[in-house]
């Protein structure tokens, strides 16, 4: 393990170390200790916009135009003989070039000099604190469905989100993107040529953002909406889990349970990147709270009755769980064509319980595991003997929980049913 980490001063610097200096947004950006760099610097290399900065500089000017993999090999010839600066917008290590000729020469050749990025000159201008935004970039980048789904992800969580754009993933297409995903009450601010003269900070709501025109050089931050009141029905607030029955839309006590839910959620051992099958899904309360706890690929809620389905489509609407599919039909006949899952939850199987244990044993991905929650006895010894019999690790847990209830001045506990809940890991 690395422990020492040596600096290099701007006066003792030789080849063949790299300078990779930060130009923040503007001329102004560049203070008296990256100037320093920069005036022992021989050769510059950039993107024209950061060697436009630099007018009087003595040195050789090489602006980008070739292939990164070439650009960096021709970095590497130069920087052999010739003091060379590779001039990065904003902080070079963050979404920056550092973090490449770092991977490519190592530590020990490279010198990275900081410097103000464009989202906290952005923060700055708006009074947005930004210690709390994540992240995303799209900057030279396709569009995929695991990116849009990760900025989904963020807002229907509550978090601010900043996105680093470029001429194909313009501003438009993401505000475009966020309307069709449903997600309600964002506005997203669009800084566009940030620290130059013709600077412009503008904020709208998402489908006024999808119909404008703005400069190809720009930074999006989406600021989810705003927290509901502790009475409000859809209750998207800083809240991850453990939502009360009375959040979702549901018939009256076709719902799992919060302790039973909880509970089941933890056994799943979810991680990002994870598909998730429901079975059986009703109204969708465990989808949507595995949608909140950690970003998941997808989350299909598979559930056959219409009018609870039609309330699934509701509760997702309301939570802005995006990542949650929901998926009108039985099974094991919808199961098919589904992504493999890493994770399964059954919560409803009717008459079909075998065509669903061999469907979920025959698609669940290595490692992946299954939870289901199991009321009547004779269907525990069915579940319990299908995945004993199989390459499965299987455990048993038996929940019982009480609620009080007000019994004039004072509480007593009233007993729910209890459930058991058992769990199949593939060896």
């Amino acid at each position: 393990m690395k422990s020492n980490f040596p600096g290099i001063k701007a006066c003792d610097w030789k080849p063949p170390i790299i300078a990779v200096i930060g130009m923040g947004t503007s001329p102004g950006d560049l203070g008296p200790a990256v100037r320093e760099w920069l005036d022992r610097a021989e050769t510059l290399t950039g993107g024209g916009r950061h060697l436009e900065m630099l007018p009087e500089h003595p040195g050789e000017k090489i602006p980008f135009g070739l292939p990164l993999s070439e650009q960096l090999d021709l970095v590497g010839r130069l920087s052999e003989t010739r003091r060379t600066a590779v001039l990065s917008s904003g902080d070079p290590l963050f979404f920056g070039i550092g973090k490449r000729l770092i991977e490519k020469f190592g530590l020990e050749r490279v010198v990275v000099v900081p410097n103000l990025t464009s989202l906290q000159v952005l923060c700055a201008r708006t009074g947005v604190p930004w210690g709390d935004i994540e992240t995303v970039t799209l900057h030279g980048r396709d569009e995929t469905p695991a990116t849009t789904a990760r900025i989904f992800q963020i807002l229907s969580l509550g978090r601010k989100v900043a996105v680093f754009t470029d001429p194909r993933n313009t501003p438009q297409l993401i505000a475009q993107r966020l309307a069709e995903s449903g997600i309600q009450g964002c506005s997203i601010i669009v800084g566009e040529n940030l620290g130059s003269p013709s600077e412009r900070i503008r904020q709208f709501p998402i489908a006024d953002a999808a119909k404008e025109g703005f400069s190809d050089l720009n930074l999006v931050l989406i600021l989810p909406p705003e927290p509901p009141s502790a009475s409000s029905p859809e209750l998207i607030d800083k809240q991850v889990f453990g939502f009360p029955e009375s959040c979702f839309e549901r018939d009256a006590g076709l719902i799992t349970k919060m302790e039973i839910r909880s509970v089941a959620l933890a056994l799943l051992r979810l991680g990002p990147g994870q598909v998730l099958w429901d079975i059986g899904a009703g109204t969708g309360s465990v989808s949507i709270e595995a949608a909140r706890l950690t970003r998941l690929k997808c989350a299909c809620a598979i559930e056959k009755d219409s009018a609870r389905y039609e309330k699934m489509l509701e509760n997702i609407k309301n939570f802005g769980a995006s990542t949650v599919r929901a998926i009108h039909g039985g099974a094991p006949e919808s199961l098919e064509g589904l992504p493999a899952p890493d994770r399964v939850f059954i919560g409803g199987s009717g008459r079909n319980l075998p065509e669903i244990l061999d469907a979920v044993s025959g698609r669940l991905l290595p490692g992946g595991g299954v939870v289901q929650t199991i009321v009547m006895l004779e269907s525990l010894e069915k579940v319990k003997n299908f995945w004993m019999g199989r390459e499965f690790e299987v455990t048993l847990t038996q929940l019982q929980a009480s609620r009080s209830v007000p019994l004039g001045k004072d509480l007593r506990m009233e007993a729910l049913n209890p459930v058991f809940i058992l769990s199949a890991w593939r060896k």
